[in-house]
């Protein structure tokens, strides 16, 4: 029989991490509740973007970036644990290597946003749609958390478990685009170009080239 190798994987620093997140999580219900709860259910309703779409540099709006990035890069590093485990094994600290990347693209990303308004006269528009993407962002990473305790903690159908939490990731991000298309329907209608030129440079171009970097 052909041997296999197994993979053990230190979960002290996991667990330690989660724990630091979790901690955030309550600071920020202390901070405000309500506005917690809001958050939780925004997927479902505008509740949150109408009620807090002025308070961008706000106290809650900063610490929810870094724990979302926390989850969203703990996510990411389970998952290539689990495809493609050799990249993780044979990289030193793999996770705040992607950590590092996905703040570079969230950089990269809000520069290309800042000079885009700035060269198409649309500042006041891509202040909203930066909010909205951004909440939704940290609306997701409260769900891609319960579905990353699950799959570390419980090892049994943990390739089920994954590929469900990136199906539900998926719909989040769907859910996301609907809303996005829907509320600004009549200005995407009216300046189609610009939404395709905004497509290609915001969503699209960060990404590949964080991936690009990520992979060398």
């Amino acid at each position: 029989m052909e041997t296999i190798e197994r993979i053990i994987v230190d979960k002290d620093w996991i667990s330690l991490l989660l724990l630091g997140v979790v901690f955030l999580i309550v600071l920020l219900n202390i901070i405000n509740q309500k506005r917690l709860q809001k958050l939780l259910f925004l997927p479902f309703n505008d509740s949150y973007r109408l009620n807090y779409s002025q308070q961008t540099w706000h106290i809650f709006n900063i610490l929810f970036f870094v724990v979302s990035n926390l989850i969203l890069s703990l996510f990411v590093y389970v998952v290539i644990l689990h495809f493609s485990p050799a990249r993780i094994v044979n990289t030193a600290n793999p996770y705040f290597r992607i950590l590092s990347l996905v703040l570079i693209y969230w950089i990269f990303r809000y520069g290309l946003g800042k000079l885009m308004a700035f060269l198409f006269e649309i500042k006041k528009t891509q202040n909203k749609v930066a909010f909205m993407k951004m909440s939704y962002l940290f609306s997701s990473s409260l769900y891609l958390l319960l579905f990353l305790i699950i799959i570390i903690y419980y090892s049994n159908f943990k390739a089920f478990l994954i590929n469900i939490t990136i199906a539900f990731y998926a719909v989040l991000l769907l859910v996301r685009y609907v809303r996005f298309i829907n509320i600004y329907k009549r200005l995407i209608s009216t300046h189609l170009f610009y939404f395709i030129l905004y497509l290609c440079a915001l969503e699209i171009a960060p990404l590949f080239i964080a991936i690009k970097i990520g992979l060398q």
